[in-house]
């Protein structure tokens, strides 16, 4: 699947425009925290199907680089509703780039299952990450 088709990604790139000061009125700690709860409902998953141990650690590594590092960095911003509203209007944006790309629900659906159940590593980040470990 394509970066750009992970909202995820999505979030780490406003985190680094925040850090870096390019995107200074809307914190993104929100959205980490709402894609972290969602990683660990996944990992949760990945354990109870006993998916492949390789695939686990991959995922955790990725958790670690752009959900947990960055939440630990914005730990003391505190929470608007600006910023909230801003990771909504993100999402949706996200929706639109998804539909307009041809992607469903289903399809989201389909490359998790195939990550938890037939222990593919379907995730862009993790096959970089592979790559980088097996080279």
């Amino acid at each position: 699947m394509r970066i750009d088709f992970i909202f995820s990604y999505w979030i780490f790139f406003w985190y680094l425009l925040y850090i870096s000061g390019y995107v200074s009125l809307y914190n993104p700690k929100i959205a980490i925290i709402c894609g972290l709860a969602e990683n660990m409902l996944v990992l949760l998953a990945m354990i109870y199907f006993r998916t492949n141990w390789k695939l686990i650690l991959l995922f955790i590594t990725m958790m670690i680089l752009l959900k947990i590092i960055p939440l630990y960095t914005l730990w003391n911003k505190p929470i608007r509703f600006n910023d909230i509203y801003y990771t909504i209007g993100l999402f949706c944006i996200y929706l639109v780039w998804a539909y307009i790309n041809g992607k469903t629900p289903n399809d989201f659906m389909e490359n998790t299952r195939r990550l938890i159940i037939d222990n593919k590593n379907t995730l862009p980040g993790m096959q970089i990450l592979e790559e980088i470990i097996i080279s």
